[in-house]
């Protein structure tokens, strides 16, 4: 069981910060895409939707991932 937690947790340390950056280059495109466009806003649909809600749930674990960390790999320096 310790192998599996060790696992996810090196997995969510690896794969979050990758689905963030998706994410950033969705609205990223779909932003530079209105400024380019003369029709304004660009619609969104599930392509768009699906990976900028990964990257916001993504956030959300690796905060938390990241607390676990800093407590896993914390040094005592007293």
């Amino acid at each position: 069981m310790k192998r599996v937690k060790e696992f996810w947790f090196w997995f969510r340390l690896v794969i979050c910060p990758i689905l963030i950056l998706y994410g950033v280059y969705i609205v990223g495109k779909l932003v530079g895409y209105s400024m380019a466009s003369q029709s304004g806003l660009p619609t969104i649909d599930s392509t768009h939707l699906a990976p900028i809600a990964g990257a916001i749930c993504a956030l959300n674990v690796l905060y938390y991932t990241w607390k676990e960390a800093k407590i896993r790999f914390a040094v005592n320096h007293n």
